[in-house]
């Protein structure tokens, strides 16, 4: 499927128009943290936090907590359902950009995947993005392979929304949960009504 059946405009280059509402947070070994899974319009989608910010989002919870593990060797995870429930609410909120206050993603990895996944915070709702526009945000005009592997590692689905580079020849693919939820994400962004819940903003 390409962009333009899906409603989008395709940007030469990234932007802040419309920048995510959230903070990435550097430095944080988290060594205890929570986990939870609720049911949305994707499926099955899991949340995983600490007392200081979002730890990871996902749509498959065992491969979830195996991620989050990679990130975080040492965490101890604690199953709470119901406080998963409150923080899905949130992330809803950033993602269709109602939030009144930023929320925190903490994140772990190299200089150059945080600088890509700050790159991809500029990315305005409804739009998308070529890899190489990525690559040359970052200043890696001819490292556009290890700009893929980076975005393809983001850690939060959705609030950081690698979801929105696509390849340069405009097909939706390439996504680590599935080219379908690829599609339904951006259809939804394209048509700027949406919701995680409400199935009545699915065109």
């Amino acid at each position: 499927m390409k962009f333009d059946q899906l409603g989008l405009t395709f940007e030469a280059e990234i932007s802040a128009r419309g920048q995510m509402a959230v903070r990435l947070v550097d430095g944080v070994v988290p060594v205890v943290g929570a986990y939870g899974t609720v049911s949305c319009l994707f499926g099955k989608m899991t949340l995983v936090w600490c007392d200081v910010g979002l730890l990871y989002l996902g749509f498959d919870e065992g491969r979830s907590l195996e991620k989050v593990r990679h990130f975080f060797p040492d965490i101890k995870l604690e199953k709470n359902n119901k406080e998963a429930e409150r923080w899905a609410v949130l992330v809803d909120d950033v993602w269709r950009g109602v939030s009144s206050e930023p929320l925190s993603l903490v994140v772990s990895g190299t200089d150059f995947q945080k600088n890509v996944w700050k790159a991809l915070l500029k990315i305005p709702c409804g739009s998308v993005v070529s890899y190489g526009a990525i690559a040359e945000a970052v200043h890696k005009d001819k490292a556009v392979r290890a700009v893929g592997s980076a975005v393809g590692a983001n850690p939060v689905s959705l609030l950081i929304p690698c979801h929105r580079v696509i390849q340069k020849n405009g097909s939706v693919c390439n996504y680590g949960w599935g080219d379908a939820m690829k599609q339904t994400i951006l259809k939804m962004e394209g048509k700027k009504s949406y919701s995680i819940f409400r199935k009545s903003c699915i065109p």
